[in-house]
């Protein structure tokens, strides 16, 4: 049963990245479509880029150690947002999501490390919300636990 729940919290955390991921990839192509002059998505492209998100979310978190959730920053993890970059912009190149326009998807390369950074920034500051939280929430049971000692 530990095994299934690891594995359950696993996937969960897949869903998310892929929900994630999706909408920063998905917003990138809508602006270059208006920058196109069109206000039409390809519902086939956006199969797609769900279904990449899917495929390198498992990469991301079986592979490569769940990156964007880490503590730090360090080389593992940059070598992983380059990975993953890379990985987004092949397959965009390769299924035509840009028209194989090079610059924008040169661009989209960048994007996608700023959207991975912006990420990782966003899971620490989570991070550092709930620990804060835990800590005051064991601070005032403390407390309560040392009134109950006393009387």
């Amino acid at each position: 049963m530990k095994w299934f729940k690891k594995y359950l919290s696993f996937e969960i955390g897949i869903d998310f990245k892929t929900c994630i991921y999706f909408f920063v990839v998905l917003f990138f192509y809508c602006l270059y479509r208006i920058f196109q002059g069109s206000f039409l998505a390809s519902i086939i492209t956006m199969v797609e880029m769900i279904a990449s998100a899917y495929m390198i979310g498992y990469i991301q978190v079986y592979l490569l150690k769940n990156f964007d959730e880490a503590e730090q920053l360090g080389s593992q993890e940059c070598f992983a947002v380059f990975l993953c970059s890379a990985l987004y912009t092949a397959v965009s190149y390769l299924l035509n999501w840009y028209d194989q326009n090079i610059l924008a998807t040169l661009l989209f390369f960048f994007y996608m490390i700023v959207g991975y950074l912006s990420v990782f920034l966003a899971y620490k500051i989570k991070r550092d919300i709930e620990t804060a939280a835990l800590n005051r929430e064991l601070e005032d049971f403390k407390r309560l636990k040392s009134r109950k000692d006393v009387s």
